[in-house]
């Protein structure tokens, strides 16, 4: 990517700010986005299931659901809801071999594309780049450990309600607790997200609805009640 490219300067505004680049100095992460090349993906592309294999892709814009997929019965579990900041696939990157999954592209998104073998050289090159590296993956491990244990131990209400919680801002707007992220995904995509199914999650948000503990306008997503959401989490 050229420094003259429109995109350039809203690259390094976005990875600045992200947990995993926002450590680097100007001269490390121009030097990166220089190596970058420019990708956009739509919503309705079909990506490949083998793509992280050949390069490593930062998200600038957009979400990127990552997949896994049961053969026999079709039904899906999502590891990780990608989003500007965060890279696609570090499995890949670190060990260079296979990693099925199925990366769905849910918004139109920005994204840089390297190639894989040079994001390894990376993590050697750029101290500051490993540096930040090393926490960005430990937290990407506690978020599957965490999701493992929930999936075996805790209820699909406290399951979502956990999700919802996760991506509720702090911040007050017109009584209500927005939230971002995940405010405008289907039933089915939040299903995914907390290995159940859609029928369930829609079952579950009509009563948190109906409690008066969510709201949903035009499909965004708002909590109307934090004290007796944050009671789902021991339900």
């Amino acid at each position: 990517m050229h420094q003259a490219d429109p995109l350039y300067s809203k690259a390094y505004d976005t990875l600045s700010k992200s947990e995993l680049f926002g450590t680097l100095s100007e001269d490390v992460l121009c030097s990166m986005l220089d190596e970058c090349t420019e990708v956009h993906w739509q919503k309705t592309d079909i990506l490949d299931a083998d793509i992280g294999m050949k390069h490593l892709y930062i998200m600038l814009s957009g979400r990127l659901k990552v997949t896994h997929v049961d053969p026999e019965t079709g039904r899906s579990l999502a590891l990780f809801l990608k989003t500007s900041g965060d890279i696609f696939d570090f499995f890949s990157l670190l060990d260079g071999k296979e990693h099925t999954v199925f990366p769905v592209v849910m918004d139109k998104m920005s994204v840089l594309s390297i190639p894989l073998e040079r994001a390894r050289e990376w993590i050697c090159e750029h101290s500051e780049f490993n540096k930040s590296f090393l926490p960005y993956l430990g937290n990407k491990m506690r978020e599957l450990e965490n999701f493992g244990t929930s999936l075996v131990f805790h209820s699909t209400t406290t399951r979502l309600a956990d999700l919802i919680l996760k991506h509720t801002h702090p911040y007050e707007e017109d009584d209500h607790y927005p939230v971002k992220l995940i405010n405008n995904l289907s039933h089915e995509s939040l299903a995914e997200l907390i290995g159940s199914v859609r029928s369930v999650v829609s079952t579950q948000m009509h009563k948190l609805k109906e409690e008066g503990i969510i709201s949903s306008k035009r499909g965004h997503l708002a909590v109307s009640n934090l004290e007796k959401l944050l009671k789902k989490l021991n339900h």
